[in-house]
């Protein structure tokens, strides 16, 4: 046999539903969770490239010439992150 408690909550209920509205321009997935922006292609073999400098069997001078013959501006990756990157 559980008792009832006697706590009445004293505040007002709230209407909270339009807290859940995204903010306009951001890039979200098939269930609405935010993603990053697209990126193009140029743009993906340039972070690969990047990526890859110092990488062993590779030559240093070469990926070098690929990386200034490729490089393009990157998209701005916006982190909504607590902790910072390890």
């Amino acid at each position: 046999m559980t008792k009832k408690h006697s706590y009445t909550n004293p505040s007002e209920k709230q209407d909270l539903s339009h807290l859940e509205a995204s903010a306009g321009g951001e890039h979200f997935d098939e269930h609405g969770w935010p993603t990053t922006p697209p990126m193009s292609d140029r743009e993906c073999i340039y972070r690969s490239l990047e990526n890859c400098i110092n990488l062993a069997g590779l030559d240093k001078k070469q990926v070098m010439r690929l990386v200034e013959d490729f490089k393009t501006k990157k998209t701005e990756v916006v982190r909504n992150e607590e902790y910072p990157v390890l």
